[in-house]
């Protein structure tokens, strides 16, 4: 049952971004995309449309900030630490 959740709400949301997304860049993979979300659509109804209407603008808003911190190259990745506690006759 939640993933049945997950496919009508989130799911569809982020196929919905990631189609807008890609139209300009991927044509293709974005028409596959697009088939695919309708197929969601036509099997969940309404409510599946409804959560990609409020949910899928703010995740493309966000994926497209996303896309701009990177070009700044700012990335979420700590440094590296390694941390070597059994040194053989250092």
């Amino acid at each position: 049952m939640a993933e049945a959740a997950k496919l009508r709400g989130t799911y569809n949301a982020s196929l919905w971004a990631m189609e807008k997304q890609l139209r300009k860049t991927n044509t293709a993979v974005a028409e596959k995309i697009h088939e695919l979300r309708r197929q969601i659509e036509s099997e969940f109804g309404l409510v599946a449309r409804a959560v990609r209407w409020v949910t899928g603008p703010l995740l493309l808003w966000s994926s497209k900030r996303e896309v701009k911190r990177l070009a700044r190259g700012i990335t979420y990745e700590p440094p590296t630490i390694v941390d070597r506690t059994h040194w053989q006759g250092a």
